[in-house]
């Protein structure tokens, strides 16, 4: 089962690979398993222990039991030692949320590789009722992924039975943590009691909820993808078109404004958070999210607001410039490579035969005006930006060109009318903006 889940999820292919190992059932036999591939897939492996300082002398034994198995088995070995009821207590997390946060940031700090854990199809069963308790949607009736990033789950689709059972054939040691027959933590309670009962209506309760977490897990990935297309549709230079969003089927659109304020706030936006920014695309207006990030909906445009960037500079240099939140790069060549020019690239070329003086980058001023291609009229920058729908706060991250006297190009505007190319053209001038913020 074990090299079937790794070859179906592409495990076990980085070259090297970091067990995390309590020392119970579950990662013992993983570990036992991880040996017996090692040459077949072509991986070293390592492990990682982290001692909670939860159950006192029993937790020094279950440290003691991995250091001596490791050893046994040349496995280098990791040791942790931690407080997680004091930094619990300091952070607000329950113990086992805490625990979990200690561990995963410990592991990822020791390997570049993966990280496998001994979670079994047990586990994913567990999960799933704790999430439909809790009142979760589609993502977290799918349980756990078999990979996430660096982290592999190759006992996944294997169940606590029989991993119990091939600790008994190949007669591999292992611990049993007395915190697991007590009713002290939810997802004991929910292991001691509510899976008894499910079992008791379908002996193979656990296959079933398996079998269900593929599917849905495949029909969820296909939403993500669809949510993923509608949000980049709906891009803007500073924002997202808000009538795109808001034509979409409920499902993806609020999808599409969770991916929105993920990327904001670096971290999964809460449900109510979610249904207010999507409520927005329908009223206008402004919300509070988490991490201070404020989303507003004007102008038909949704963006996170933001204290607007102070006024900026930035000269070119061997055909760059460092910008504030990026770069610029500048190619100059003859006309007559304009064919090799994009159609959408045209709006940020200029003729070169009209440019005198020193250029450099630098944020909109007071009194800012342009004079747009194929237009009769200059226009203040202010009425430009509003026309390119720049939310106001971003109006300061707008680069502009000029060579101190006169604009020559604006970032979503174009050139001045002044600059643009044409059939007499011989030299020409393209920008490419280079953004590296959200």
């Amino acid at each position: 089962d074990v090299r079937r889940t790794a070859q179906r999820y592409g495990m076990l292919q980085s070259g090297s690979v970091l067990l995390g190992l309590s020392g119970g059932a579950d990662s013992m036999s993983l570990l036992h398993v991880l040996l017996s591939l090692r040459e077949e897939f072509g991986f070293t492996l390592e492990a990682a222990h982290v001692n909670h300082g939860l159950r006192g002398a029993e937790s020094d034994a279950d440290e003691a039991f991995v250091r001596r198995m490791c050893a046994q088995y040349g496995v280098p070995l990791h040791v942790l030692h931690t407080d997680v009821a004091k930094e619990a207590a300091k952070s607000g997390e329950g113990l086992e949320e805490c625990g979990r946060r200690i561990r995963y940031a410990y592991f990822d700090t020791l390997i570049d590789g993966e990280i496998a854990t001994a979670h079994t199809a047990d586990d994913n069963a567990e999960t799933v009722l704790l999430h439909l308790a809790r009142g979760t949607g589609l993502a977290g009736l799918c349980g756990i992924a078999p990979v996430r990033g660096k982290l592999i789950r190759p006992l996944l689709y294997c169940t606590r039975e029989a991993v119990e059972a091939y600790c008994e054939k190949e007669h591999i040691p292992y611990v049993t943590d007395s915190t697991n027959l007590t009713d002290d933590y939810t997802r004991n309670r929910v292991r001691r009691h509510i899976m008894p009962q499910l079992r008791a209506l379908n002996p193979s309760v656990t296959d079933a909820i398996t079998r269900c977490t593929r599917t849905l897990r495949a029909e969820n990935d296909f939403l993500q993808s669809e949510a993923d297309a509608l949000l980049r549709r709906a891009e803007l230079p500073f924002g997202f078109d808000a009538e795109v969003l808001q034509g979409a089927h409920p499902a993806l659109r609020e999808r599409a404004v969770q991916m929105f304020l993920s990327e904001r706030m670096h971290a999964f936006p809460q449900k109510s958070h979610v249904q207010s920014v999507s409520a927005l695309l329908d009223t206008g207006g402004a919300v509070q999210t988490e991490k201070g990030v404020t989303v507003c909906v004007y102008g038909g445009v949704l963006y996170a607001d933001r204290l607007p960037r102070e006024a900026w500079t930035a000269r070119i240099e061997n055909g760059e410039a460092a910008l504030p939140f990026g770069s610029a790069k500048i190619q100059i060549f003859d006309a007559k490579s304009i064919q090799k020019i994009h159609k959408e690239d045209l709006a940020n070329c200029l003729c070169c035969d009209t440019i005198h003086g020193d250029l450099f980058f630098r944020s909109r001023m007071a009194g800012d005006s342009m004079t747009r291609v194929n237009s009769f009229c200059r226009k203040p920058m202010k009425k430009l930006f509003s026309e390119q729908r720049v939310p106001a706060p971003y109006r300061m991250d707008v680069p502009i060109l000029t060579d101190g006297t006169r604009i020559l190009w604006a970032q979503g505007v174009g050139c001045d009318a002044a600059f643009a190319v044409t059939a007499q053209s011989e030299k020409i001038m393209r920008i490419q903006i280079i953004r590296e913020e959200t």
